[in-house]
């Protein structure tokens, strides 16, 4: 009676047993996944950034946040990359109040304009101007929606820099672009996605900062 008994409950505690692993398995496996995709994918992420990093300056020049904000990497990573490639003369920098990291082949007309461009003042009198012809400075306030001293200001550095001319009219002055073909293919290959959608940009609708903030 006492071995039937004790066979009884040797079968209970085997069945419960394999019911207990049964369980714990997947549960197991799980932890095992979880804990070679944490150890792999490190690894596995750090060479990508490095060669993002670098095909998205040697296609266009761009400050360190855009450059952030692209790669889709952590800014210490972006800052370990950018200076290995620093380093190895795979890429250039520029410091002033923005660091902008370009290609080699970068001409420096291209850098600089690069560098008016960030102005938001200058982009949009730029922009304007590409689609227009001459305007006076009150247009182009009222159609910038930026203040009479920042595009009396960017009216006067773009030509210093010969990107605009001046026409006088009495008692007031018009400017434009002389050139727009050379301005637009600078704009190509310092900013293409303003340049690739500038088409979709019009005087009247959307206004300058509307388009300017979707297309930076």
């Amino acid at each position: 009676m006492n071995t039937a008994k004790t066979n009884y409950l040797i079968e209970i505690s085997e069945a419960e047993m394999v019911a207990t692993i049964e369980l714990i398995a997947p549960l197991f496996m799980l932890l095992i996944l979880v804990s070679t995709m944490t150890t792999i994918s490190p690894q596995k992420i750090r060479p990508a950034c490095g060669e993002s990093i670098l095909n998205i300056i040697l296609k266009k020049p761009i400050t360190f946040m855009k450059l952030v904000s692209e790669s889709g990497c952590a800014a210490e990573t972006v800052e370990k990359y950018v200076k290995t490639h620093l380093q190895s003369n795979r890429i250039y920098q520029k410091k002033g109040k923005f660091r902008i990291f370009y290609s080699p082949d970068l001409k420096i007309p291209q850098l600089e304009f690069y560098e008016l461009m960030l102005n938001p003042t200058i982009k949009a009198i730029i922009l304007i101007l590409l689609k227009s012809k001459s305007l006076s400075q009150v247009e182009l306030v009222a159609i910038s929606d930026k203040s009479n001293p920042s595009i009396s200001r960017g009216l006067k550095l773009l030509m210093d820099k010969k990107i605009l001319k001046r026409n006088y009219h009495a008692p007031f002055s018009t400017y434009y672009i002389p050139n727009k073909k050379y301005v637009i293919s600078i704009l190509n290959e310092t900013n293409p996605l303003l340049a690739n959608n500038f088409e979709h940009f019009d005087l009247c609708y959307p206004k300058p900062s509307i388009f300017l903030s979707i297309f930076q």
